[in-house]
């Protein structure tokens, strides 16, 4: 299911619901609220002045709809649900529509449960206008103070039409981002149920072949069972890592919707309050996949005077290659002669990179990040320890290099390898590039050296992509 970035949600066009259907949504729960929104026209907001009725069936004072002609220099179209149309042909006056109108003017009709009028604490007005520069409620005195004169103002009904619209098309956005993460974490259990499912029938097989040749494998009995609890454990502990992300997303995105929803049913003043803070928090909401880490891609090419004698690197910078053959290269301070290292020639101390490794051949290797002090005369733990954290491969076999080497079980085998590193976050995470299936996450790493990239290999080739 292909899943769209919350912007582009966002950022559609508002016809998609039209303006109108939301008013009627928010006046069906009262009557007399509907009936005056009948008879209102949705351009000036007030009661229909000599109404007009196009095509489309929608209705607009002749004034207003005559002020829209003139300010469409291409597209015709309704300004309430954008049907195109010939707004140039003469408008009939829609008597019964204004003889409504007259009706409710003359019945003075109100809506219920208007907030407690406040007034102007500088010049004792209601406050009846919002300011879109400065986001303040004035008076009718304040408008036309120097301060604001300037300023683009409206009625704080107008106002707050226009931010709840703006928070529906946030919630409609955020709703969906909860599906798909409802969605996700079902279907993030089902490949950790199948790993489970074929390690018990392993382990069964095993118990049996013990219990049949047991004097041969009696001190192998225990070897065994610990491995086998030792995969799964890694298997709950992935598992876990990633619903309990899930999980903390979901909970976030809960209580943001609530409190956008009781928002919006707040009256018009204290919704226009701290609309801006609501909408702030909407857009700093980050959802985090995959697919999205591609957006940090760098190019990151191979420093020659770091490489082990042992590797061969292409004349761009961009390929390495093992030979059982020592090059006759100085032994310079930043030259690798213990472990068969090269290092990127960029280092990093801040922000969020993604790389990519092509894996030529089978062979071993392993690819990662390193600290600039670590150590090139000799022999190092291939660990946070020692200054490296990243995978290695071997021969179709995968490990982490943690303090104790935590064994992986990716569902195929890694052709490309994609390395993400939030340095603030602490973070460093591994895929298989072509499917962006999360092979390991390093978490909450206290970086605080420079940054390189690493590559570790044996009887292998490496291509950066």
């Amino acid at each position: 299911m292909h899943r769209s970035h919350l912007s582009q949600i966002v950022k559609a066009n508002v016809s998609e619901r039209s303006l109108a259907q939301l008013r009627t949504d928010m006046a069906a729960a009262d009557p007399r609220a509907a009936f005056l929104e009948e008879a209102t026209c949705s351009i000036c907001r007030e009661l229909f002045t000599d109404p007009v009725t196009l095509d489309c069936g929608h209705s607009f004072c002749l004034s207003c709809i005559t002020r829209f002609k003139a300010s469409q220099d291409l597209e015709k179209c309704c300004p309430e649900c954008r049907e195109r149309m010939d707004l140039e042909k003469e408008l009939k006056l829609n008597k019964r529509l204004g003889n409504m109108a007259e009706m409710v003017k003359r019945l003075d009709i109100a809506p219920r449960g208007l907030a407690t009028e406040v007034l102007c604490e500088d010049h004792g007005e209601r406050l009846q206008l919002f300011c879109e520069t400065d986001g303040a409620l004035l008076c009718v005195v304040c408008r036309e103070s120097r301060a604001h004169r300037r300023h683009r103002v409206t009625p704080v009904n107008e106002a707050k039409q226009e931010y709840k619209v703006k928070l529906q098309y946030w919630l409609d956005a955020l709703r969906r981002e909860m599906r798909y993460l409802l969605e996700a974490q079902l279907k993030e259990v089902e490949p950790y149920n199948t790993m489970r499912n074929k390690l018990r029938a392993e382990k069964q097989k095993i118990v049996t072949e013990i219990e049949q040749l047991h004097h041969r494998l009696r001190d192998n009995e225990q070897t065994l069972h610990w491995r086998l609890e030792e995969m799964e454990k890694t298997i709950t502990m992935v598992e876990n890592a990633n619903i309990s992300k899930l999980s903390n997303q979901i909970t976030s995105l809960n209580a943001l919707i609530s409190d956008l929803e009781k928002k919006c049913k707040e009256p018009e003043l204290d919704f226009l309050t701290d609309v801006r803070s609501a909408l702030d928090r909407c857009k700093e909401v980050q959802f985090q996949g995959p697919e999205k880490i591609k957006k940090y891609k760098v190019m990151v090419t191979l420093d020659p005077d770091t490489a082990h004698p042992n590797l061969r690197l292409s004349e761009k910078g961009r390929r390495v290659r093992w030979t059982n053959r020592k090059q006759s290269l100085p032994d310079i301070p930043s030259r690798f002669t213990a472990p068969i290292c090269v290092l990127g020639r960029e280092g990093f101390t801040s922000g969020r990179r993604y790389w990519e490794v092509q894996l030529l051949q089978e062979g071993e290797w392993a690819v990662g990040v390193a600290v600039e002090s670590v150590k090139r005369k000799e022999w190092i733990p291939g660990s946070p320890e020692g200054g490296v954290w990243a995978v290695e491969g071997y021969y179709g076999q995968y490990c982490a290099l943690t303090s104790t080497e935590t064994l992986l079980f990716p569902r195929e085998r890694p052709v490309r390898l994609g390395v993400y590193l939030d340095y603030e976050g602490g973070q460093l995470s591994l895929y298989n590039a072509d499917s962006m299936e999360l092979l390991y996450t390093f978490t909450r790493v206290p970086f605080t050296d420079r940054l390189f990239p690493v590559f570790n290999l044996w009887g292998t080739d490496l291509r950066l992509v």
